[in-house]
């Protein structure tokens, strides 16, 4: 199997310098699953974080017209950024990448992108499905508000884990996600499978 990638080239380290208390989610709140993502973390989840660390603030890439923005609990530290040319200076830029998903399918190219970049994810069990990715290695898996808060914080807080997920991080998405390597491997499929058609053919 062929599994989806990200071009590690285009998003490469040092696209940005991590902010203090930034945390920023990448995905267009037309898809429902993004929305409801957004309304579960601002509702149940940011707020628990405010608490502890009153300078936080939260970024949302992608277009929002069309959104009933009143079903979301927005502040003046949640800026929703619309469309831009290139999200890379803003995922590179924060301190947390969250991907708090409840619902929906298909990899989740926002996380492989976060790790190319460099920035670290806390994300649900349900936002890594597909993923060949391991908690506490490659990212950190919270599935309450209560997990979320923690690890976020952790990040916030401690150094060494966040350097020891993004070298992780990035090591997993050029070995096993670079498109330049899953073109190779899809290459090297093909020509098994027409090498084997050919000697199939000889019988």
């Amino acid at each position: 199997m062929v599994p989806n990638g990200v071009d590690c080239a285009h998003n490469h380290l040092g696209q940005g310098e991590p902010q203090p208390y930034r945390l920023v989610f990448s995905g267009a709140l037309q898809y429902r699953a993004n929305y409801d993502a957004m309304q579960y973390f601002l509702a149940e989840i940011y707020p628990l974080v405010r608490r502890q660390v009153s300078d936080v603030n939260l970024t949302i890439t992608g277009p929002a017209q069309g959104i009933d923005l009143k079903g979301l609990e927005l502040d003046g530290s949640v800026r929703l950024s619309g469309f831009v040319d290139d999200i890379r200076p803003l995922v590179a830029g924060a301190s947390v990448c969250i991907v708090p998903l409840r619902e929906g399918g298909g990899t989740r190219l926002k996380i492989l992108e976060a790790m190319a970049l460099g920035t670290p994810v806390v994300a649900t069990s349900k936002a890594v499905e597909g993923l060949d990715v391991m908690d506490g290695v490659h990212f950190l898996q919270a599935d309450t508000p209560a997990q979320f808060v923690d690890q976020i914080l952790r990040l916030f807080r401690d150094p060494a884990t966040r350097l020891r997920l993004v070298r992780s991080a990035r090591q997993l998405v050029e070995q096993r996600y670079d498109w330049r390597r899953i073109g190779l491997r899809f290459l090297d499929l093909l020509e098994h499978a027409a090498t084997k058609r050919l000697e199939d053919a000889r019988l």
